[in-house]
């Protein structure tokens, strides 16, 4: 996949106070086919826990899994923010969320 170096993706919360649920009628099975797999074989450790979430560092090759997922992720959790940045090394993903969505983010990646 083209992209230009240093590209950001940048999707704030749809509804931040909205319900804690994901749509699974978006997120479907299929749609989240090996996505799972793709983003673990990328992924850096240890992931960063922020104030409101965390950051996941991903290898720059995890670019293409790391923004299907936050396609996915972002109009299936409308009360999530996300924002995935491709640095120098890597890829950083952060998800951002209200103190209520706390433990339910940093279960995504757990």
């Amino acid at each position: 996949m083209n992209r230009p170096d240093g590209e950001i993706i940048e999707l704030r919360a749809a509804q931040p106070a909205g319900d804690l649920v994901c749509d699974t009628t978006i997120a479907t099975v299929e749609a989240r086919a090996g996505l799972g797999d793709d983003l673990r074989r990328h992924i850096r450790r240890p992931i960063r826990s922020l104030p409101d979430g965390v950051e996941v560092r991903f290898a720059r090759e995890g670019w293409d899994a790391a923004r299907l997922y936050v396609e996915l992720e972002s109009r299936c959790c409308s009360f999530l923010s996300l924002r995935l940045e491709e640095a120098r090394d890597d890829v950083v993903l952060s998800i951002t969320g209200r103190p209520e969505a706390r433990a339910w983010i940093e279960q995504i990646f757990a």
